[in-house]
């Protein structure tokens, strides 16, 4: 059994990232360096523009934890350019109260109702899924402010292996895409996978102290896993609302005496922040273009990286000619910036939504077991995210990332030139990707220096 359960211990990073989408400072980034010179210093302000040095590489991303999301993304989908990826899921219900059934009570149907509207693929391929009861536990993680916490789940948990083997809910369904009459969102959809009798019947049936709190009934009901089923061609993927967005499990039912029969009732279990939520990931690029890239250690940079969520890809980017700014004691770094041109041809983002911006990592030595803080974000994101850049400009299709800072202090000797890791945000609860211009298009990767020089 590949079961993941870790000890979490560090979440700076994740911190950090959680400020990212928090961009609204209007400091101009231009003017960094400039206040700090003399007018009877200033010589010359000049433009450096490295193209040619510049390496990437694409590569499997990081492990990628996965539980608690603010939504789940499931189904399989066999992406013309990035091969097949398949999300599955596994989630607690719980107790809203308690529930009050007795003799009286009689079972209509158990109906699992995930809720959704954004698709990411096709709407035409008929998907299939299958549900499962948990047998074994999963755990809430109880992560603070301070970074400790109890657990964690990462993509390649084995979700199948926590599970009953017998089935107890199966559906066919083409995923639904509306837009509401305005045109401007769309609309929220549903699948209702009915569940078998006996599962509703346990339920109803519950000693009332196997409800007198949410401990207590999730060791009574662990919950379920809920199986995407393979698709030969075609597909998507759903991001589901499982943070207290409307999914639940609710049992249908009336009230039957020798004298009345009642109108039909609900009760809903419901599947919330309290929830442990945890998804899986699976990629499968064997058919792609790119396949011969994500060798451990490939021969040459290519000219197109790839970028994907949910564990999926990252780059590896080097710029060497960094370090030749060292000597440069006579040189103010008045802006430096990396500058990433998407593809659109290959994206084809009409179709498929991009990143609406990218997360670049500076390294810091390499990663061992006992130490994840290898990558860290470059000091310019401390001064202003605003200023750190990332977002994709839509007018040029770009990424530019602001290291005016950074290198600044890669001059000061504070930090080395160890290279960038660049990905997604977003990575474990939205399905996107982009084809970047790599080190060896004739676009290229741009590293653009603006700097002072001083008499």
């Amino acid at each position: 059994m590949k079961r993941k359960l870790k000890k979490i211990g560090r979440l700076a990073t994740v911190c950090t990232l959680t400020a990212f989408v928090l961009w609204n400072c209007k400091e101009d980034p231009n003017s960094t360096g400039l206040e700090l010179l003399p007018g009877s210093d200033l010589k010359t302000v000049g433009l450096a523009v490295d193209s040619t040095s510049i390496e990437a590489y694409t590569e499997p991303d990081e492990i990628l934890r996965t539980d608690e999301p603010n939504f789940n993304v499931f189904g399989t989908f066999n992406d013309p350019v990035f091969g097949k990826t398949t999300g599955h899921l596994a989630t607690q219900v719980r107790l809203p109260g308690y529930p009050g059934f007795d003799e009286t009570t009689q079972v209509d149907s158990l109906v699992l109702y995930l809720l959704y509207k954004e698709i990411y693929g096709d709407t035409t391929t008929l998907q299939s899924l299958k549900v499962y009861e948990l047998v074994e536990d999963v755990f809430l993680d109880t992560t603070d402010a301070t970074g400790t916490g109890d657990y964690a789940y990462y993509q390649d948990v084995d979700l199948k292996a926590l599970a009953s083997p017998t089935v107890i809910g199966e559906l066919d369904f083409y995923p639904t895409f509306r837009m509401d009459s305005t045109e401007t969102d769309t609309l929220i959809q549903e699948l209702a996978i009915k569940l078998d009798q006996s599962l509703a019947e346990r339920l109803v049936q519950a000693d009332s102290l196997d409800m007198v709190d949410n401990d207590t009934f999730v060791n009574f009901f662990k919950g379920l896993y809920i199986e995407s089923q393979d698709v030969g061609d075609g597909g998507g993927l759903l991001s589901l609302y499982t943070l207290a967005g409307g999914s639940n499990l609710t049992l249908h039912y009336t009230t039957v005496t020798d004298t009345l029969v009642t109108d039909s009732l609900s009760f809903a279990y419901r599947i919330n922040t309290n929830s442990a939520r945890i998804s899986s990931f699976t990629h499968d690029y064997s058919t792609t273009v790119f396949a011969d890239q994500l060798e451990e250690h490939p021969l040459t940079p290519d000219s197109l990286i790839y970028l994907q969520t949910m564990g999926g890809l990252r780059t590896r980017v080097d710029i060497p000619s960094l370090d030749s700014w060292k000597d440069s004691s006579n040189f103010i770094i008045n802006k430096a910036s990396i500058v990433f041109q998407a593809d659109t041809v290959a994206s084809d983002y009409h179709n498929y939504q991009v990143p609406s911006a990218l997360v670049l990592r500076a390294v810091d030595g390499e990663k061992t077991e006992e130490d994840d803080g290898y990558l860290y974000l470059p000091s310019d994101f401390g001064v202003s995210s605003a200023l750190y850049g990332g977002r994709f400009n839509s007018e040029d299709a770009t990424y530019t990332f602001n290291i005016t800072h950074h290198l600044q202090d890669i001059i000061d000797g504070d930090v080395t030139n160890d290279g960038f890791y660049l990905s997604t945000l977003f990575r474990n609860e939205r399905a996107r990707r982009v084809v970047l211009k790599g080190s060896t298009s004739h676009v290229g990767i741009r590293l653009e220096v603006t700097y002072t020089k001083l008499n």
